[in-house]
């Protein structure tokens, strides 16, 4: 069926055909402004140093605000291209090409939009082009791959996902998870990323300036035994309830309870649902061993948190009422939580 709605006309529940107007011009070519001056934080400052690069070229120029700031703080010049001409830059479609510049570093906060979220709001029409060709699920993705063929180095603000993502992380140095937000305009959490010349793809991970752990520790920590229990994941029938995201209180957070203490009504869980359901873990016979199970699942998740300074869980739609960022557990290490659990006690 042939998608009827116009450019911009995203649909907010299907069923009720209820939609709302977006931003075409902001959410279709990623005008989002980088105001904000927490992104140049010390650990990027000492990336770009060590670069020896005097030259910083912004492929999605934009406002330029990116450019101005690291002229202002590190006496740069700088350079830029946009898709737009009214910014005054050169224009240039860097989606599909960047020019080569080997003496100068890329300095840039790429658009992002997802692949789905482009079909949903009917932007298909205005960015379609660029998932038929590339086959890429989001714009970051294929902004990120033509900066990394025209420039040795580059720092990119790209969405905090990134880190949990199928996306290669070679040549990959740091990824800084930032909780103060750089835009005027969103509150999507987002990291900033710093890529040189290697091919190593183990890059260091940070919160803000804090040193976290580094990337393939991260992965192997989620990495499942080849335990294979019976857990059947979003039944409305079964005897675990797990809240899968931080609320905007912290004391809302990312855990699991028997069922009969979770208020989500059943009748909302769906194969698709996410961030609110039940696990049906068949092996739990009384109420005393479902209690001692969440008791298990909360410490081992909590250590997890505790120990990977909560970046083991994506980040979820900014950050709570303290200035924390949310966090969301994904069902395989969900899952992997649930599996030591019995392993270990049933």
């Amino acid at each position: 069926m042939v998608d009827s709605r116009e450019l911009g006309v995203m649909l907010t529940k299907h069923k009720a055909g209820k939609t709302k107007i977006v931003d075409v011009n902001k959410v279709g070519l990623g005008v989002f402004h980088t105001t904000g001056e927490s992104w140049l934080n010390s650990i990027v400052v000492d990336f770009i140093e060590s670069t020896k690069k005097s030259v910083a070229v912004d492929p999605f120029a934009g406002s330029g605000e990116m450019l101005k700031l690291v002229k202002l703080k590190l006496g740069m010049r700088t350079y830029g291209y946009d898709i737009q001409g009214k910014f005054g830059w050169t224009v240039n479609d860097s989606m599909l090409s960047i020019p080569i510049s080997l003496d100068s570093i890329c300095i840039t906060n790429p658009p992002f939009l997802a692949k789905y979220s482009a079909k949903r709001k009917a932007l298909w029409p205005l960015v379609g082009h660029y998932f038929d060709t590339f086959g890429v699920l989001d714009l970051y993705e294929l902004a990120l791959e033509r900066c990394l063929e025209s420039f040795e180095e580059v720092v990119a603000i790209l969405p905090e996902t990134f880190l949990h993502s199928k996306y290669s992380k070679k040549r990959c140095k740091k990824i800084i998870i930032l909780e103060n937000n750089p835009f005027e305009d969103t509150t999507f959490p987002v990291c900033v990323t710093c890529w040189g010349r290697d091919v190593e793809s183990n890059p260091t991970i940070y919160k803000n300036e804090k040193r976290v752990m580094k990337f393939l520790d991260m992965i192997n920590m989620k990495k499942r035994s080849k335990s294979s229990h019976r857990i059947r994941f979003n039944d409305p029938r079964g005897n675990i309830g797990m809240r899968a995201v931080d609320g905007v209180i912290p004391e809302v957070r990312v855990g699991f309870l028997p069922a009969g203490q979770f208020s989500y009504p059943t009748n909302c869980v769906k194969q698709s649902s996410r961030l609110m359901t039940y696990i049906n873990v068949p092996r739990l016979e009384t109420q005393g061993d479902i209690e001692l199970f969440c008791q298990k699942a909360n410490e081992i998740l909590n250590h997890y948190r505790t120990q990977t300074d909560d970046v083991i869980l994506s980040g979820f739609k900014g950050n709570n009422n303290t200035g924390v960022r949310r966090r969301r557990l994904d069902y395989n290490l969900a899952r992997k939580i649930c599996e030591n659990v019995l392993d270990a006690h049933f």
